[in-house]
């Protein structure tokens, strides 16, 4: 993967990563165990302004118990789709701990091998979880992955980068574009943590997780840059960042203008779930997407597209890239936030914003 020199922030990772290694079981495994989800009553499990159709007419039709399950099947749905992820992440970041071993320094191997272990475990507690809440409703796995016919993306992703892995001899496209994916988990698991409805068994297992992410997102953000300096010829590094501002204008939270099949269907169908009737679930996507009712989406979902822009727009700032590329860079993911654009080109203390933006502090483990 990376020469030693580029990659000697790892030992720092490293070192925070031996620090807690010896305690997945009691940060992960042990609060998704002990999770009961008799016990949730009226409490939530995903930040209530950012589950699926929060506000809408359909929402309003459920009812207060069909509200719960929708805001917990939203949790189930993406946090399912957060392990999928993870594991297709784990199949290529042992791919490049295997290069790297082979090739390069083992300490940097053993760093990559390590977020797979920790992925791992976050993976069985999530689907621990998952499991339970289900059955709380009846359902069982195959009902939500059934619904959620957007997973089968995490195969296709893992392919694509595999093969242009094999064809260039190393994986540096791939570290190169999977930041977007740790800054889009990371703004919605902050916001849920920070939901003071949120179950605090469950607030417990996210905060661990947003606390190893953030050392994932490091990871991410540094190897990234160093994978787009090791590109050799200025077509590969200019592909490279065209690819890049492509995925991350397509990947979003609420409402977006790149919203496809897959994730049209996957909502509609956990609509279906929550006893929706299919025709009337379809027309309430559209409706939904076309901001018929709701022309804004809710505060929360603005500030969390809002700081998602912010964050792209400032790695894209670090990159060693002409003016040019990085420009066209912006302008790509800038596309995909257009209804955000403005707000989040404001300085920060201007005073002008119309709503407050996302500032996130320190977690630490109880």
């Amino acid at each position: 993967m990376a020469a030693a020199a580029g990659f000697a922030f790892t030992r720092r990772l490293q070192r925070v990563s031996d620090r807690d290694v010896n305690r997945l079981e009691d940060h992960f495994l042990t609060p998704a165990r002990a999770f009961d989800a008799a016990s949730l009553g009226d409490r939530l499990l995903f930040p209530r302004q950012m589950a699926w159709f929060h506000g809408e007419p359909i929402w309003h039709e459920l009812g207060t118990e069909r509200q719960l399950m929708l805001n917990r099947l939203t949790f189930c749905q993406s946090y399912l789709s957060t392990a999928v992820a993870e594991a297709a992440t784990n199949t290529l970041n042992f791919q490049a701990s295997l290069q790297t071993l082979i090739r390069e320094d083992p300490e940097v191997a053993f760093y990559m091998a390590r977020e797979v272990v920790e992925e791992t475990t976050h993976i069985q507690a999530f689907l621990i979880v998952i499991r339970k809440v289900l059955a709380h409703y009846g359902l069982d796995l195959d009902d939500l992955r059934g619904a959620n016919v957007s997973l089968p993306l995490s195969e296709r992703y893992v392919q694509a980068h595999a093969l242009l892995g094999w064809l260039r001899g190393n994986l540096d496209f791939y570290y190169f574009t999977r930041f977007p994916l740790n800054v889009n988990q990371k703004t919605v698991e902050r916001c849920a943590i920070d939901e003071p409805d949120l179950h605090d068994g469950v607030r417990t297992l996210l905060k661990n997780h947003a606390i190893d992410e953030a050392r994932h997102m490091q990871m991410s953000r540094a190897t990234g840059k160093v994978a787009l300096s090791r590109m050799r010829g200025r077509t590969a590094r200019t592909l490279a960042c065209v690819a890049f501002a492509r995925f991350a204008a397509r990947l979003y939270i609420g409402r977006h203008a790149a919203d496809g099949r897959l994730q049209r269907a996957t909502r509609t169908r956990t609509l279906v779930l929550c006893g929706v009737e299919p025709p009337r679930a379809a027309r309430a996507y559209r409706d939904w997407r076309d901001r018929i009712h709701q022309p804004e989406d809710p505060p929360l979902v603005r500030a969390g597209r809002r700081y998602y822009l912010r964050q792209m727009e400032s790695y894209v700032d670090e990159l060693e890239v002409g003016p040019r590329l990085r420009a066209y860079m912006k302008r790509v993911i800038a596309a995909g936030y257009a209804d955000v654009v403005g707000a989040a080109a404001l300085p920060r203390q201007s005073g002008l914003e119309r709503e407050p933006g996302l500032e996130f502090g320190e977690l630490t483990r109880s």
